[in-house]
């Protein structure tokens, strides 16, 4: 079980954040929207809404992101209205980008039965490294037998 299946299974038996992990319910959405306008804190948003903290923040993100690529809507006009730093959106792009990077390799990986070109480059040379070490072994059996 990863660290995080391990968060997500104590914050679901924890009272206070026992939504973690689940699935948005449109009246969740809209609360949360409302409620940021209006200046309610994330902390107390999140109570309310039985989640963690981090996962609000995450879905205004998304919302505002949704929100640009719909209704063509400034980036910044959005974080001010919500309540929350375009740096937090940019660091939530970033993070998704890496995730999906890593995914990407996994299922290359899986689909060819190769494994990424940084291994290839490891095994490639250590296969070298294992080829001079037989060299060295068989220079040493011929020493030795000259010596006998």
């Amino acid at each position: 079980m990863s660290t995080f299946q391990k968060k997500l299974q104590r914050d679901r038996t924890n009272e206070q954040t026992a939504n973690a992990g689940l699935k948005w319910d449109p009246e969740d959405d809209k609360y949360l929207l409302e409620s940021s306008k209006n200046g309610v804190s994330i902390s107390d948003i999140a109570k309310q809404l039985k989640r963690t903290e981090g996962s609000i923040k995450t879905r205004l993100v998304i919302n505002i992101l949704s929100n640009c690529n719909t209704d063509k809507t400034d980036l910044e006009e959005l974080c001010t209205l919500y309540n929350i730093s375009s740096k937090e959106v940019s660091t939530y792009e970033q993070k998704k980008e890496q995730r999906e990077k890593k995914k990407s390799v996994r299922n290359n990986e899986k689909s060819t039965g190769f494994p990424s070109s940084d291994l290839l480059e490891l095994y490639e040379g250590l296969s070298q490294v294992s080829k001079k070490l037989d060299t060295v072994l068989e220079n040493q059996c011929t020493i030795l037998k000259k010596m006998k």
